[in-house]
């Protein structure tokens, strides 16, 4: 930090003058004397329980006023410039209730942290940070001052790395409480320096309660980051606390979060750039921030060479005028040699002078904590809002894709429906077995008694193989189960699609897939190494590593088409369903059959449930389209209910006819439900997400306006 310049250059107001040789005392710049009324002692107002009826919300400690007689207007220190005030300073301040403000913040607290963000819409990212930001605000600085409105005035000193932050710190203080260096950055865990007699406010964990803190001990040496250091020296001004934050423009990426973490827990910035680097581009994101969020705010300029001191200041000044910087506290440090690793007193005593008229003037005090407590509360009616916007848009993206999925698969059930009776079935192997029956007379009836029940049929054709009855039983089978697969296929891609169309949908389907496929993995590893059910034994180690690599890219494999088609064990349920339901049919047959013995037509159950099935299925087919048979021309969607007409009449074929259906067609609901919810889960798996999250929040952020 030893730089060549002129020895007796001081600290000045950025837009003052230099100080005259003979060193004098300057007088305060303003035209006219503040009043000397001066704040009302009860306008300070901690939560805890008051004997007024009503606290003020206003963050000032609750201070000595002013003794009478006393001068508040003191004369500047001698060889120094005073620095303008800020108009802040003269704004009347509203009061209001303490209690209810801290019950409006833990309200809207509670509201931001359970807001559900489950899905990966546009903006998400940027809405989890808004949110880490929000409650990091509440936590470390709106609730603290609230509760302990006489705490110091917390200085957060942040600005370029190499700016001379630590030295500034060092001087102001009088002892080296900040690690100096060359090395950058220097600054790598936060330094707090404040009065002994008010460490307790800052070693409670009031202020940044989740930031680990220790206090300072013996020699300043480096501290670890994350660590906050707390340095107490009788040099501090009583009522004022500096922090020395890490550099803003740090390659450490943690000292840059550190850095804004600390300026959204601060009542007042004080921003310090150098010559060299006060146009860089970090530079004025801190400062467009500090204008954001309408912070009280100082400037220090430092090493400023004084030969081109009017240059650069002019500079300087217009391009914070330009950016909207209000900063009426602004200061001028010249690149001067240090003395024993700290600058001359003139040097930094304006800033030391600003601090502690700070601390020392209530109304300064109130303006400074007003300015930056209502700057921030200001955000939080655009903020919180566009939150609550967000888990609208994520309430309303997880009832798209539902019911997209739901949609999906209510048109699968409405085509199985209409599959199942417009004769599209009866095709291909269907028709063929058909015709074979037909014409080997195994569906003629006969009149007269029923034959004997599953009576086995003799001579050769038993030992031949499978009755051509059986093998027409088992294509009706096989053509019911492969068309449930089929419309549920369908209906899957359909379903995979649709979500894929959406990012937040991508993502939730890759997550889930790739969920499925180390569950998949880990099983198959297991039971390569245990065999099945966890059976020890497996023979040769290299073959059981084999095996489970290959079972590994079996399962990648099969990850890709996870969602995109059916689960792998519906063609066993659809078997078991059509199964089941078929046994269920040949009941319902042998309940509808009765007429006398002596006028039924001759069927064994088997053979005329079959021809039930393919009554069923031609039903609301074309009369004249179907196929016809060899044996007398008829067509396989009108044959059938001619036969089974003279067994159950119109009338009783149609209820049977309707109650099969019902019960098949229930059956396939629930394999398509079951489908549905593999759908379901992937949703469920992403989090809750509640429906009435953003009105609590817009609620919450009315309470607070409310209140102030």
């Amino acid at each position: 930090m030893v730089t060549p310049g002129h020895p007796e250059a001081s600290a000045q107001d950025i837009n003052g003058s230099p100080p005259p040789e003979p060193p004098q005392s300057l007088a305060e710049p303003e035209t006219a004397p503040e009043p000397e009324t001066a704040p009302e002692p009860e306008a300070s107002v901690e939560p805890e329980p008051v004997t007024e009826p009503e606290a003020s919300v206003e963050p000032e400690p609750v201070t000595e006023p002013e003794a009478a007689g006393s001068e508040p207007e003191a004369a500047a220190p001698t060889g120094t410039a005073v620095p303008v005030r800020s108009p802040a300073a003269t704004q009347s301040h509203v009061r209001v209730d303490a209690r209810l403000l801290e019950a409006a913040l833990l309200n809207l607290r509670k509201r931001i942290a359970a807001i559900p963000l489950v899905f990966e819409i546009s903006g998400a990212a940027d809405v989890k940070t808004e949110r880490t930001k929000l409650l990091s605000q509440i936590d470390d600085y709106l609730l603290p001052r609230v509760r302990r409105s006489a705490a110091p005035v917390l200085v957060a000193l942040v600005g370029s790395t190499g700016a001379g932050k630590s030295t500034l710190v060092n001087s102001i203080v009088g002892a080296h409480v900040s690690a100096t260096g060359v090395r950058r950055p220097t600054t790598n865990s936060p330094v707090l320096a404040c009065h002994p007699d008010e460490i307790d406010w800052f070693a409670e964990n009031n202020f940044l309660p989740t930031l680990p803190r220790v206090r300072q001990e013996g020699l300043v040496r480096p501290g670890r980051d994350g660590l906050l250091v707390l340095a107490a020296s009788e040099g501090m001004p009583r009522g004022i606390a500096l922090l020395d934050t890490p550099d803003i423009d740090s390659v450490v990426q943690a000292h840059h979060e550190f850095a804004y973490q600390f300026l959204d827990a601060s009542d007042l910035w004080l921003f310090m750039t150098s010559a060299s680097r006060y146009a860089d581009g970090p530079v004025w994101e801190v400062l467009q921030h500090a204008r954001d969020r309408k912070a009280s705010l100082g400037v220090v300029m430092s090493r400023v060479p004084p030969q081109h001191r009017t240059e650069l200041v002019e500079h300087f000044t217009a391009m914070l005028d330009a950016n909207g910087i209000n900063a009426a506290d602004r200061f001028v440090i010249p690149e001067i040699p240090l003395i024993d690793g700290m600058l001359p007193p003139d040097a930094y005593q304006p800033v030391r002078d600003w601090l502690a008229d700070t601390a020392a003037r209530s109304d300064r005090r109130v303006a400074v904590l007003s300015q930056t407590m209502s700057g921030v509360l200001d955000t939080f009616k655009t903020r919180v809002p566009a939150i609550a916007a967000h888990v609208e848009a994520q309430v309303v993206l997880r009832a798209d894709l539902r019911r997209a999925a739901e949609g999906v698969y209510q048109h699968a059930f409405t085509e199985a429906s209409t599959g199942m009776k417009n004769g599209g079935l009866l095709r291909g192997e269907v028709i063929a077995r058909w015709d074979d029956c037909m014409v080997g007379g195994d569906l003629q009836p006969r009149r007269g008694a029923k034959g004997a029940k599953g009576a086995a049929r003799k001579g050769k054709r038993a030992r031949r193989g499978p009755s051509r009855a059986a093998t027409l039983s088992s294509a009706l089978r096989s053509a019911l189960e492969s068309y449930i697969v089929s419309v549920a296929d369908r209906a899957a891609e359909q379903v995979h699609g649709t979500w894929r169309s959406d990012p937040a949908g991508t993502v939730l389907l890759a997550a889930a897939a790739a969920q499925r496929a180390r569950d998949v993995r880990a099983k198959q590893v297991f039971e390569s190494v245990f065999g099945p059910g966890g059976q020890s034994g497996i023979g040769d180690p290299a073959a059981a590593d084999i095996k489970a690599a290959d079972m590994i890219t079996a399962a990648d494999a099969a990850q890709a088409s996870a969602f995109s088609r059916s689960s792998a064990d519906l063609a066993t349920r659809a078997a078991r369903a059509v199964g089941a339901w078929q046994d269920h049919l040949t009941r319902l047959v042998e309940a509808g059959d009765l007429r006398s013995a002596a006028r039924r037509i001759s069927f064994d159950d088997e053979s005329l449930s079959q021809v039930v099935l393919v009554a069923m299925l031609g039903e609301d087919a074309p009369r004249t389209a179907g196929p016809a048979t060899e044996a007398d021309g008829a067509s396989v969607y009108t044959e059938p209910r001619r036969m089974l007409t003279t067994v159950f009449g119109e009338v009783p074929l149609t209820e049977i006819l309707a109650k099969a259906r019902a019960d098949l067609l229930a059956r396939i609901r629930l394999l398509l439900d079951e489908e549905l919810v593999r759908f379901a889960e992937v949703l469920d798996a992403a989090g809750p997400c509640d429906d009435v999250a953003a009105i609590r929040l817009y609620q919450a952020e009315f309470s607070l306006e409310a209140v102030r």
